[in-house]
């Protein structure tokens, strides 16, 4: 099957794709990259008749193209996709890079989770040459005559906004935050509970961050002094955050072979991932990617991050969600899962909701089921007790 690999994040040069002559021919490939849930909306097969798109997640903007079998969810994390992206040969690969500087000399700019890894395994590289990307300290490059093709885009990187924090999120970061110790290496992603997390750390010293990916208010925490160091594989967020990247004393920029690599972050001391699920049932399984059946999203970074915590001396493997969906209708501590788990009951650590958290780590069996049951929604509880006692 002819693949083409695909920057994406803040660097999807989906404009780019019509213009490219050396892409013609390729039309009805399978587009490839790690195209991220409300953030990469396009739909790369979209491109040609038979065209195909491949990545590691789910979203709602690609349903209509998985029905239709021209949708390829890839199972694996966001480390084992960095994997696959370094040992495939792709036909072609699609790069969002700066303008080169005085030594003919390109940057990745703040998305380098895949797309340096990539860039060798391509027979045709075709660089979109991106005035909007902002050229960061640290970020890997390129010769500008190692691309084949280069097409010439000004357009603005793709956004994200980080949203304010309703009730439940603020209750549970402050369950969350209050575990957090001065000094360790926390991981957060982004989304609801992601966003909420960044606020509540204002009081904490002596931090770093260990992130496959960073939005605007960790811009703030690094002027703050929370964060001494940050070390991430893509930037995220408003043009203002783009704008002043380069400026931001202490990041580091890795790929995912390295951000979410579980070995390297089990030697981190203390590190501390703070990962979001949709449900987790009475043995302690974790849904992180399935609603009434249908993949929404996918594995991404939570096992890598969540096993390199489970690992590290002093580590804190967090996940975090509200009790209850649909205004309170429905419990997402449940039963027993009926999806495949994102996360299995022997990898999860501590569990926390807006009504407390709970280390399930040294409890098995009726012990952890009631533990859960303590901090899921009160209305909840005497049916989950019920539900453990039938043995469902």
């Amino acid at each position: 099957m002819t693949r083409v690999f695909v920057s994406a994040s803040a660097a999807e040069p989906f404009a780019a794709a019509p213009l490219s002559r050396r892409l013609e021919p390729l039309l009805s490939a399978t587009f490839e990259g790690g195209f991220i849930p409300g953030v990469n909306r396009f739909d790369w097969s979209t491109l040609g008749p038979d065209a195909r798109m491949a990545g590691p997640f789910m979203s709602p903007a690609w349903r209509s193209s998985e029905a239709a079998g021209r949708f390829e969810r890839l199972p694996t994390t966001y480390h084992g996709f960095a994997r696959r992206v370094a040992a495939a040969r792709y036909a072609a690969g699609l790069f969002m890079v700066t303008p080169p500087d005085a030594d003919g000399v390109c940057s990745f700019g703040p998305t380098i989770d895949f797309p340096p890894t990539a860039l060798e395994r391509c027979a045709i590289r075709i660089g979109v040459i991106n005035p909007s990307l902002p050229r960061l300290p640290g970020s890997p490059t390129a010769p500008v005559g190692v691309f084949d093709e280069l097409i010439e885009l000004d357009t603005p990187l793709v956004e994200y906004a980080v949203r304010a924090p309703g009730t439940v999120e603020t209750l549970i970061i402050e369950h969350v935050v209050a575990l957090i110790p001065n000094g360790a290496t926390l991981q957060a992603g982004i989304g609801r509970l992601g966003d909420a997390l960044w606020a509540g750390l204002a009081g904490k010293e002596g931090l770093s961050l260990q992130s496959g990916m960073i939005c605007d208010p960790v811009a703030a925490l690094i002027r703050q002094g929370v964060f001494a160091q940050v070390t991430t594989g893509s930037l995220l967020g408003s043009r203002a955050f783009y704008a002043e990247a380069a400026d931001l004393p202490g990041v580091v920029l890795a790929p995912a072979l390295e951000t979410h690599d579980v070995a390297r972050l089990a030697m981190i001391p203390t590190f501390v991932a703070v990962n979001s699920a949709i449900e987790v049932d009475l043995l302690g399984q974790v849904n992180a990617e399935w609603v009434d059946g249908e993949a929404i999203s996918g594995p991404g970074g939570l096992p890598d991050f969540i096993g390199g915590a489970r690992r590290s001396p002093g580590g804190l493997p967090i996940i975090a969600l509200g009790s209850t969906a649909k205004g309170g209708a429905i419990s997402r501590i449940i039963p027993r899962l009926d999806v495949p788990p994102t996360l299995p009951a022997a990898e999860v650590g501590i569990v926390v909701t807006e009504h407390g958290a709970v280390d399930l780590r040294a409890l098995q069996g009726e012990a952890r089921a009631m533990a859960l049951i303590e901090i899921a929604a009160p209305d909840h509880r005497a049916a989950l007790r019920q539900a453990w006692r039938r043995g469902v």
